[in-house]
């Protein structure tokens, strides 16, 4: 209930992942849990102690992520999990995230994300995500000349960069449809944008200055263009080093980046950082359909048919294929081609390769289930720009 728990939630969150309880701490993160907004606190769970403090808290921010060019699954972000320092040890994460967990599939929600410490959450069915990729150049590695002015935004995203940013990510795996504030707000960073010769936004860059080096966060435009900005604000701040962080590693930024002088840098964690969980198997390859079909038809199977399972932790389901057309049905038993295992949630974002899973025992195929996991799930890329972390 917004009016008996935001102070207290907001208060807790301050204190367990900033460090403090600053004014201007406790203004942001109040304005992310508003009510109306990103957070929903019909799907976010608290536990309390008998003398009714907050013991627990497990926020769920409700947002649509991009998967391919055409799916768009309802995504239950987790964020602001927490325990009270004194209830720690005791089991109660567990129980209140089980709640939470337990309330999604009812409530709509297609799959879940969160950004977590390595371990903590397997048990509850996270699997790896995505690895995230930077790239770090130097000042003199970079064009510094412009011939076009910058405009500096703060606070809120301008209408026309969240335009920008849906065409710009349209295609990317992993990125978010920026809408009901939460994704559209500026907190520590700070937006540059610029216009092509018709009074278009033509390309933007966030970022922010964290110590010496500049940081870029995200970025949208013609990629020699973005550089050349990059170059001129280092110039401009006095920065000798940048880094592009959470950068999507088949965008054009990247691809040009590899062509120059930068190091390129990949995170990996074992089972850290962005992790995935499927909600509902049935609604979210329903989804995916448009994505499986074109996947089939530019596979070297295209014209295969016949009747996959898939067998979830919670749920199977069946894809019948036939004339290059996919029809989601229950599960049936005689299937002979069935996949299965703790990668399907890897699986259906195209964390990796099909045969990465297999060769490392996560995703268990029989029949043909080997060969149709490669062709209707590709690997994608997948990554988040950071403004989109919640």
């Amino acid at each position: 209930e917004p009016t008996l728990h935001l102070a207290k939630i907001t208060r807790e969150v301050a204190k367990t992942f900033w460090g403090d309880t600053a004014e201007s701490t406790l203004a942001t993160i109040n304005d992310a849990f508003r009510p109306g907004g990103s957070y929903s606190w019909a799907d976010s769970r608290i536990g309390m102690t008998d003398n009714g403090s907050i013991a627990t808290h497990v926020g769920v921010v409700d947002f649509k992520m991009r998967v391919g060019g055409q799916t768009r699954l309802r995504t239950a972000g987790l964020a602001g999990i927490f325990t009270v320092e004194e209830h720690r040890r005791r089991g109660w994460m567990r129980q209140t995230m089980n709640d939470v967990l337990t309330a999604l599939q009812p409530a709509g929600f297609d799959i879940s994300l969160l950004y977590g410490i390595d371990g903590f959450y397997e048990p509850f069915g996270f699997r790896r995500a995505w690895s995230d990729y930077s790239f770090r150049v130097k000042a003199i590695d970079l064009p510094s000349e412009i011939d076009f002015e910058l405009e500096e935004f703060t606070d809120e995203h301008p209408e026309e960069v969240i335009e920008l940013a849906h065409r710009a990510y349209t295609s990317q795996t992993g990125s978010v449809v920026r809408e009901g504030g939460w994704f559209t707000s500026l907190n520590e960073d700070r937006g540059h944008l610029w216009r092509g010769a018709d009074g278009a936004i033509a390309g933007y860059v966030f970022t922010r200055l964290p110590d010496e080096q500049l940081l870029i966060t995200d970025h949208a435009g013609e990629p020699n263009q973005v550089l050349a900005v990059v170059g001129h604000l280092m110039q401009r701040l006095e920065r000798d080093r940048v880094t592009i962080t959470c950068i999507p590693p088949a965008c054009a930024l990247a691809r040009s980046l590899r062509q120059g002088n930068a190091r390129e840098v990949v995170h990996h964690r074992r089972n850290g950082d962005a992790l995935v969980r499927i909600v509902n198997l049935r609604s979210t390859l329903q989804k995916l359909i448009p994505e499986m079909k074109g996947a089939l038809s530019r596979s070297l199977i295209p014209g295969w048919e016949g009747a996959l399972r898939v067998d979830g932790d919670m749920e199977s389901v069946t894809l019948h294929i036939e004339g290059g057309q996919l029809q989601i049905a229950e599960a049936r038993a005689d299937s002979p081609h069935v996949l299965a295992g703790p990668a399907l949630s890897q699986l259906l974002i195209g964390t990796d390769d099909s045969e990465e899973f297999i060769e490392e025992g996560t995703l268990v195929a029989s029949g043909e289930g080997r060969e149709l996991a490669s062709a209707l799930f590709p690997a994608r890329n997948p990554a988040m720009p950071a403004p989109d972390h919640f």
